[in-house]
Parts: structure tokens; sequence; C-alpha cells
């Protein structure tokens, strides 16, 4: 496909500038989709991760940059809270961006409405770091919230149930914790919390 998508760029050279942007668009999301696949390889079959050190805040900074660009004309706005002081982490920087990238999409796909996504980051003591991902949007019963993370388990016409799982894994592998607080009418909360340490 990204062959194909080159060649259609080289084809469409004059093109007006909306062609253009379309096939960028679209060679990005096959680097993304293939992203997606990698990881999900990766959850299935697990491997040793690429740990170095990773700025969280500018990994986050660059996902909400993307989020925003592809909701903001659905009535969604990005608030950003990030913690200036937050020491870097030792990660995957491909895992994390796709955990977080899910996380991020499923808060907009809860609010059909529009509403504020926000993302806040800060220091737990010496030892671990919070990122939390609050949406205003529909919320998730009481019911499913002991699910979400199951592999399979969804609650969207069109889901997979595999998005969360996946996310619940990547920060397993990160030895960090993820935990859901949610109210009907009322938004959720997605609370990720990851150790700090040093690259190995």
């Amino acid at each position: 496909m990204v062959i194909h998508v080159e060649l259609l760029k080289d084809r469409l050279e004059g093109a007006p500038e909306e062609v253009q942007k379309s096939l960028e668009v679209i060679g990005g999301e096959i680097r993304r989709l293939d992203r997606v696949v990698q990881g999900f390889l990766r959850f299935m079959r697990p491997q040793e991760i690429a740990f170095k050190a990773i700025d969280l805040n500018a990994l986050l900074a660059s996902m909400t940059a993307l989020v925003e660009a592809e909701w903001q004309t659905r009535g969604i706005r990005v608030v950003s809270e990030l913690d200036p002081a937050l020491p870097s982490i030792s990660a995957d920087d491909e895992l994390l961006r796709q955990a977080f990238l899910n996380l991020l999409q499923n808060a907009c796909q809860a609010m059909p409405d529009g509403g504020a996504l926000t993302i806040r980051t800060e220091r737990l003591g010496r030892e671990s770091i919070r990122v939390s991902v609050r949406d205003e949007g529909v919320g998730i019963p009481a019911d499913d919230l002991d699910k979400i993370f199951k592999l399979y388990y969804t609650t969207k016409p069109d889901g997979n149930g595999i998005g969360l799982s996946l996310v619940y894994r990547i920060i397993q592998l990160h030895d960090g914790a993820i935990e859901a607080a949610s109210e009907v009418g009322g938004g959720t909360t997605m609370t990720v919390r990851l150790p700090v340490r040093s690259a190995v």
C-alpha cells in the first residue's frame, strides 16, 4: 500500500493541494496501522522491550496534537496540564505511544457532542508518575467497568475489544498500572501509573 501511495503521489504531482494532503493522510494512516499491527503482535507474542529514556510530557504533547487536529472540528478541545518537573522514564517509545493514542482516541469517541479532553501528568513521590486522561463523555456503566480491559470485550457496535486490553498489556509490560473511574453521563478518567527508573 505504501508503494502504491508513493506511485500515486508521483503521478498526481500536479494535482490540487487537497489531493496531495489526502495522499499524505493515507500514507500516515498506513504507517500508523502498521504500528498498531506490530504492537498487537508484541501483545500476543511477548518479547524484549526496547527500553530507553523517554520524555513522557513530550510524547503526550505529540499525541495530543495529532488527536486535536483530528477532533477539534467535532467540538473537542484538549486541555494539557503537564508537570514541567516530570522526570524522564525508561520505556518503549512505540508501545507507550500506542497505549496513550488508544486512550486519547477512546476519550474523543466518548464525546459525540464535543467537550474537554484533559491530560494531566504528575510525579508521585520519588518512585512513580501518574498520567490521567479525562473526558466529559457518555461514561461507562458500573457493571462494565471491571470488564473493559478484557480481551474482545467491547460496548461499541463497531468495536473489536482489543484497544483497552492492548493498553492494559502495554502498561503491565512497563510494570505500571491502569484503572478507570466513570459515571454514566459524567465522563471517564483513565489513570496510568508508571515507575520512575533508569534505562536498562
